[in-house]
């Protein structure tokens, strides 16, 4: 059992504002709704192995289960499927990781079957590139392909310079007009990668079509993925694309064989994650702290995010350390 220290509010793709206006991901009544957070452990079970009491913790709690959700005060964790905070890390950097690497090792890991070292290093340079569709939004800026020595090509807003900028700073090598016609993202795609590409991933939800028609018209490989954390939507893919669905909701749900299958490979990265969290390969997200403390916080940061003054992910801290 841990007790709550901080959590992340962000969106629009985000599990909570889906939880609390369509009522998806919910399996009891009256629901208690959260997904990253950060805690610190005070009481822990006889078979646990991994923690103990007051480490702080950290990850994606499993969504629509009131025992794990970290809107509550105090709240289980399973520590197969939680991170272990290095001291490197700030709480509140902490905060702002759990689903999106999750996600984003469902994607890369499991979809695009990319490995990622065991001790913490990031990988040779390979003369491949990967196209990540967002690549500063909450999964993109994980870097992971980056990470296994991949070159990245990311799309991104051109509204603004700094934008492009953290997708570079991420390990991006060249980005991308997002907003651009289909058309144009094509010739783009093709024309920086010139068709060294087997694998897209799309963190918005959004680029379906662009990911078909680059891995069919630009992509010069004989095998091919595509990666998407839409996981509600009706698919066609091409029998010649491999297809691959991040499904976090099914964490931790071991009463059906996808929930059994996700948290199998989470908690399976989980002493990885750590490993490259803690040497600094991989690194957390930007992100701005609420002003003030409590669950009040937590609210007023609900609203400025639906009123659009979220600039980056929000942190709320509800207690003192």
């Amino acid at each position: 059992m841990a007790t709550q220290t901080g959590i992340t509010i962000d969106g629009p793709n985000k599990p909570e504002p889906l939880q609390q206006h369509s009522g998806l991901l919910i399996n009891e009544w009256p629901a208690i709704i959260g997904s990253d957070c950060a805690a610190v452990v005070i009481a822990v079970g006889p078979d646990c192995q991994k923690l103990s009491p007051g480490d702080y913790v950290y990850g994606c709690a499993p969504l629509g289960q009131n025992r794990f959700t970290p809107f509550q005060e105090t709240f289980l964790v399973e520590e197969k499927v939680f991170l272990k905070k290095s001291p490197n890390l700030s709480i509140e950097e902490t905060c702002t990781i759990g689903v999106g690497i999750l996600t984003a090792g469902l994607c890369l890991l499991g979809g695009a079957e990319l490995e990622l070292s065991e001790d913490g290093t990031k990988a040779p340079a390979k003369d491949e590139w990967i196209v990540v569709l967002g690549g500063t939004g909450s999964v993109g800026q994980f870097a992971i392909a980056h990470v296994c020595g991949y070159k990245v090509l990311a799309s991104c807003s051109p509204s603004k310079e700094s934008i492009a900028q953290v997708a570079k700073e991420n390990g991006a090598i060249a980005t991308f007009n997002s907003r651009g016609s289909v058309e144009e993202q094509l010739a783009d795609i093709k024309k920086i990668t010139g068709g060294n590409f087997a694998r897209i991933v799309d963190s918005t939800a959004y680029g379906y079509e662009i990911m078909v028609k680059a891995l069919e018209t630009c992509s010069t490989a004989t095998t091919k993925y595509l990666m998407s954390v839409d996981d509600w939507s009706e698919f066609k893919t091409p029998p010649t694309i491999k297809e691959y669905r991040a499904e976090l909701g099914h964490l931790c749900r071991l009463d059906e064989a996808l929930g059994i299958e996700v948290t199998k490979d989470i908690a399976r990265w989980i002493p990885t994650f750590e490993t490259h969290l803690a040497t600094g390969t991989i690194k957390p997200t930007q992100y701005q702290v609420a002003d003030g403390m409590g669950w009040e916080t937590v609210i007023q940061g609900i609203q400025d995010l639906e009123d659009g003054k979220a600039l980056k992910k929000i942190v709320a801290r509800v207690q003192k350390e």
